[in-house]
């Protein structure tokens, strides 16, 4: 019988724990006299806001903080003195015991705020007994070079202390991981995928999680987007439930934040510099470049800013792109080196080690998003968006590759004027809230202009956020009028629902189904043209009559449109919503687990994305075999966004296909070949 690749659940109740002293801190004097209102201008001065109550005062130096002597000689022998924001205010609340969710700008220091008081943790336990393979800290990073980059920083200071780190991910050998992780570790760095194999091998024997009692999630709202959700329930439920556990990254949207706080308790939230905002230490400019003027323009930048001291990423949208822009690049004398998903990951280790090398000779990096986030090149100088990022979070995390710890940075963003233009109005916001709004071209804020009059008009719809399967409005203007946010609202879930066109006038019926061939519905269904337009309307009218705060409600807008008769079913032609954006979805509830996960991991997503230019979103809630999903939710899928009808249906097939594979493979380790899943078509 085959058996689903899953954590045994762990009765913490027959578990006899050590007893964890969390609270390590001790206020210094000179901080113990200060006053709140002293406090408030001391956070003021760092740029730092604490919400939650008990928080200690920032501190000013490493030796405020309660580190050990040791760790603070390690410091000192690395000429830290002095802490960054993010680390002068979580270091006090970590050591404290406190559960935290920290947000900073990206190059901040946010690694150190969470390994030095890891190590302070670690260092106040008894050591791993005979036998005991640990680990005592735990770090999650959803990104395979995000978790090697944290444990390169957290060896830095356990080879001076007598500690030992271990990283395992995806890519790499397991074997390898595996005696590392038997030698025994203090601080496992760990994706969570990888981590789950090798806490399922030998029944759950080759490593137990009982000494953990601190965990950190690293980026951990694109953890929690990517899908990560139920590994990272499923490890935390494995650990002692009075852990201590901290997440950081440099955005953390309301949405991911709510879903976040389940694994804390009563945390504390520090943040540094806005929710969503570009690293003031980036001079960042942005202007219109059509698609045919990109490269000359490229190349005039790197002229400027490309030398044997200073590096230069540049971003772009697809795997061909990074491949096809290395060669020509390589062909105008630049040595050059390119990552994305579709590389080994040996392959991407290697050209990163290489170009992260001041030596190496190696001056420009050309990446896909799988470089965008957390990865820290201490000399790159430049940041160039070949391809404009398609959400803010996006451009957020690929500015902050450059002007990092203290240093400063450029960035330029191209955009142009035809299937770009849609991300415009998300790259002026970035620059404003940066406070850089003078360099931003006159062209490309008039091109930002003209598109929200297109949406306003219904002409056109807001590109897709990073976080959400709809369509985020970037105009700050609209969020203070309640009534414009409201209509919009209900406009975009109509139009997502496959009701209403986008060049359909506001309120009006969606077309019917005489207008197939434009609006992407097949017109051979079962009823009438008429009868179907006739249930639309009456669909959007319902609709139309429910508050937007009602329909922001999770699984609400797809209820009411299964009570209406609406909802489409899993045999539909891909819709269109209108201005060339297709929307899919594929049930994957059904599928084995590991298969679930195939699909579902970073490595894979970002490559759909890189590959297919479509946007996927894990929805709805897995529901066992028998069951019936309860009301107003819906089975496990993925929700496809793209551009192109045929390159959505080539997605669907490349889905279907890992699908397959996973499930077949599951299958041929079962015990006699007769596992209990079946290849779905």
């Amino acid at each position: 019988m085959n058996k689903k690749k899953e954590l045994r659940a762990v009765d913490h109740a027959s578990i006899e724990y050590l007893t964890v002293r969390k609270n390590l801190y001790i206020v210094p004097q000179s901080l113990a006299k200060l006053s709140p209102l002293e406090v408030a201008e001391r956070r003021a001065k760092l740029g730092v806001k604490v919400r939650g109550k008990g928080a200690p005062s920032p501190v000013s130096t490493f030796r405020e903080a309660g580190l050990s002597e040791r760790i603070n000689a390690v410091l000192e022998s690395k000429n830290m003195v002095n802490p960054f924001p993010v680390q002068a205010q979580c270091l006090p609340c970590i050591m404290a015991g406190r559960d935290v969710i920290g947000i900073a700008k990206t190059g901040s220091g946010k690694t150190l705020a969470f390994v030095l008081p890891m190590l302070r943790h670690i260092l106040d336990q008894p050591p791993l007994a005979p036998g005991e393979t640990g680990p005592i800290g735990l770090i999650l990073a959803p990104a395979r070079e995000l978790a090697y980059q944290i444990h390169v920083v957290c060896k830095g200071f356990t080879k001076h202390l007598g500690l030992k780190s271990t990283a395992v991910y995806g890519g790499a050998g397991v074997a390898e991981q595996i005696g590392d992780l038997k030698r025994g570790t203090h601080i496992l760095c760990a994706t969570p995928g990888r981590l789950i194999d090798i806490l399922t091998m030998q029944s759950g024997k080759l490593i137990s999680l009982q000494r953990v009692s601190m965990v950190c999630l690293d980026e951990a709202d694109r953890a929690f987007d990517m899908g990560f959700e139920s590994q990272i329930s499923a490890i935390l439920s494995a650990v002692r439930p009075d852990r201590q556990t901290v997440l950081f990254s440099a955005t953390f949207p309301k949405a991911v934040e709510q879903l976040a706080k389940k694994s804390l308790r009563a945390p504390l939230e520090i943040i540094v510099g806005g929710r969503s905002v570009a690293s003031d230490s980036v001079d960042q400019y942005a202007e219109v470049v059509e698609e045919e003027d990109k490269f000359l323009r490229l190349l005039q930048i790197l002229g400027d800013h490309a030398d044997d001291q200073k590096k230069v990423i540049v971003f772009v949208g697809r795997q061909e792109q990074a491949d096809s822009l290395f060669e020509q690049l390589t062909r105008c004398g630049y040595s050059s080196l390119s990552i994305h998903g579709g590389m080994d990951q040996e392959d991407r280790d290697s050209n990163m080690s290489d170009f992260k090398r001041v030596d190496s000779g190696v001056n420009v990096l050309v990446a896909t998003s799988v470089a965008g986030r957390g990865l820290d090149v201490p000399s790159c100088g430049c940041v160039v968006n070949y391809a404009s990022p398609n959400h803010l979070e996006d451009y957020v995390h690929r500015v902050g590759r450059t002007g990092r710890a203290g240093n400063r940075g450029v960035a330029f963003t191209f955009v142009n004027s035809t299937d770009e233009a849609k991300f415009a109005p998300s790259i002026v916001r970035a620059l404003v809230e940066a406070g850089q709004s003078k360099n931003i071209s006159q062209e490309l804020n008039e091109l930002s202009e003209s598109y929200k009059e297109k949406v306003a008009k219904g002409e056109a719809r807001w590109a897709s956020s990073g976080y959400k399967g709809k369509g985020y409005t970037y105009d700050s203007s609209e969020l203070n009028d309640s009534q414009k946010l409201a209509q919009l609202e209900k406009r975009e879930a109509l139009i997502e629902a496959g009701l209403l066109d986008s060049d359909d006038e506001e309120g009006g019926p969606a077309r019917d189904q005489d207008d197939d061939a434009d609006a992407g519905v097949d017109g051979s269904g079962k009823a009438s043209a008429p009868s179907k337009a006739k249930e639309k309307k009456d669909a959007v009218g319902m609709l139309a009559n429910v508050s937007a705060d009602v329909l922001a409600i999770p699984g609400m807008r797809e209820a009411l449109l299964r009570k209406a008769g609406m909802f489409p079913a899993e045999d539909d032609a891909i819709m269109s919503t209108g201005d060339n954006h297709f929307v899919e979805e594929v049930e994957i509830n059904d599928y084995p687990q590991q298969a679930r996960w195939k699909v579902t991991q970073k490595e894979t997503t970002s490559r759909l994305q890189d590959e297919f230019q479509t946007a996927v979103t894990l929805k709805g809630q897995y529901v066992e075999s028998g069951k019936a999903p309860a009301e107003g939710e819906r089975r496990l899928y993925l929700h496809l966004e793209a551009q192109s009808r045929q390159i959505l249906q080539n997605c669907i097939v490349e889905i279907k296909r890992l699908l397959n594979e996973e499930t077949l493979r599951v299958g041929a380790r079962s015990m006699g070949g007769g596992g209990r899943y079946n290849v779905l078509s």
